[in-house]
């Protein structure tokens, strides 16, 4: 288990929903266009029918993508933090109202390159049969980590430099995720061009999840309440099916899906009121709370639940220049020899191809994050602690809006092999469609449309079918400044929803992705 929770940690969202959609090397070279080639392990991952073209023996797969993500927002709008605190910023009149304001300054997602891997193995079982059987653990192809300042530094009208609070703190300040999907497949050859796959995953997910709401409506730092949320599931089911099949040596379609059902994680939460210690206070924390338990005071537990995209489908086109031209599968042929060459790796038997896939991800279904909190919060200042919206219906459930949109995608690409097949060079581009609204967009899960392009090369080695690949994809996103943002702060108590105080998402957002994958493949 703790290898497969280790291979999980690709887990997170970005392009295209959750996932950015490409894992493994040698579909990373191609830009994800590998649903009618898949004819490695990373079947598994792309279209599982693909596992029941291999050859004969065990075939295993290790590939690890590297991902840098470049994310900032800057807040619209001026500020003023004019409190006893320490947080004063800019000069303000009788009233505390600032004269003039500050401009926010731009905060980057700190987080750096993330490890993404992923295991595969297939295998005939030494049976002489047209089954193939496959395991593999992999997580989503995402961004599983985030990490944005608590605190930053600014300059104010005096021109000196002061601290304030992270201005992305409403919605994100720390993200940590675990996501493995084990997998078990099985895929049936039932004729030299017809293959069919099932497959059954049992996910499981770690979520560590850390941001600010506030104690009760308002603009003032001083009702910061940041919330440090620690939650597992343990069985999250999803199914995967697929079809490859190949009409003439020239030409090949595939379609595959996967569904999968809600994430329903329980776990630990920890709560810290007053973080930045103002007011002549420090900081309340929930485990270091004395609760009267006789009251029936209790620490804060939490529960989060959100749906994970209901289905997830690709089509795949992959036109083929056949080495030997038709006559490989042509009737000219003995029908064991015609056989056997259109059974050999796609390497082995072209000179190149070009594949067109189309995606389609019902990311509609997620919509909302409910986050259900049982136990009370401490707030400090001589108070009792607080249940958190214990008017809700059902009580003490926070709702953390997203109303995500389908998405469909494009991903062309392709191989040229080179030298009898041991070198292949490949290339590849994609475009998908935004997930999310613009007045819908946060740096939790910053995603919109996105252009990528790739490259990569496989080296294949003459013992046990080793092979070394390498891909590079760069996925470009436009700016997007948002001015009538709809995401708003979580409270502890029911607030006004047109006050433009609790708006959260109103500025600028700017975002790409580098992915750099190396794998090893052999067989045995």
């Amino acid at each position: 288990m703790l290898i497969c929770i280790w291979l999980g940690r690709p887990r997170g969202a970005r392009a295209g929903g959750f996932e950015y959609g490409v894992n493994g090397s040698e579909a990373v070279g191609r830009a994800g266009a590998f649903t009618a080639r898949a004819d490695s392990p990373a079947a598994l991952y792309y279209n599982v029918a693909g596992i029941g073209r291999m050859d004969e023996g065990t075939h295993l797969e290790l590939d690890l993508n590297l991902v840098r993500r470049e994310l900032s927002f800057q807040p619209a709008g001026t500020q003023c933090f004019a409190s006893r605190d320490g947080f004063r910023v800019n000069r303000v009149n009788s009233s505390g109202r600032c004269y003039e304001g500050l401009s926010y300054p731009e905060v980057d997602d700190r987080a750096g390159v993330y490890p993404a891997p992923f295991f595969g193995l297939v295998t005939d079982l030494g049976l002489d049969s047209d089954f193939r059987f496959a395991f593999g653990a992999y997580g989503p192809a995402a961004i599983g980590r985030a990490d944005f300042p608590t605190q930053s530094w600014m300059e104010n009208l005096d021109g000196e430099r002061v601290p304030i609070p992270g201005p992305a703190r409403y919605d994100l300040l720390y993200m940590d995720i675990v996501f493995v999907w084990p997998t078990l497949a099985a895929a049936w050859r039932i004729t030299d061009d017809v293959s069919v796959g099932l497959g059954f995953q049992s996910g499981v997910v770690n979520i560590n999840f850390q941001s600010m709401a506030i104690a009760s409506p308002g603009s003032s730092v001083v009702n910061d309440l940041r919330a440090n949320l620690d939650v597992w599931d343990w069985f999250v089911p999803a199914g995967i099916a697929g079809v490859w099949y190949r009409p003439s040596p020239w030409f090949e379609m595939a379609w595959a899906m996967r569904v999968s059902d809600e994430i329903h994680a329980t776990g630990d939460l920890v709560t810290i009121s007053n973080p930045y210690g103002v007011w002549d206070q420090d900081p309340v924390s929930s485990d270091e709370w004395d609760y009267n338990e006789d009251n029936g005071e209790q620490a804060p537990k939490a529960s989060l639940s959100f749906a994970w995209p209901l289905l997830n489908t690709r089509a795949g086109f992959r036109f083929v220049w056949p080495k030997d031209g038709g006559d490989v599968v042509g009737g000219d042929l003995d029908d064991d020899v015609a056989s056997s060459l259109a059974r050999l790796m796609p390497y082995e038997r072209e000179w190149l191809d070009v594949e067109l896939d189309v995606s389609y991800e019902m990311n509609s279904s997620v919509d909302t994050y409910e986050v259900k909190i049982d136990g009370q919060v401490p707030t400090g200042y001589g108070m009792p602690p607080i249940a958190v919206l214990p008017s809700a219906d059902p009580p003490g459930v926070m709702r953390v809006d997203h109303n995500w949109k389908d998405t469909w995608g494009l991903r062309l690409g392709g191989d040229v092999n080179l030298l009898d097949g041991s070198l292949s060079l490949r290339w590849g581009a994609s475009y998908e469609s935004s997930t999310v609204p613009e007045e819908w967009t946060r740096v939790d899960y910053a995603q919109w449309e996105t252009f990528g392009v790739s490259g990569g090369v496989t080296v294949r080695l003459p013992w046990y079918g080793v092979e070394l690949t390498a891909g590079y994809l760069h996925l470009f996103m436009p700016d997007r400044t948002v001015t009538d943002g709809q995401a708003r702060k979580l409270s502890a108590f029911p607030s006004d929803p047109a006050d433009p105080d609790m708006v959260i998402n109103n500025g600028t957002y700017r975002t790409s992705m580098d992915i750099f994958s190396v794998g090893v493949s052999a067989t045995f």
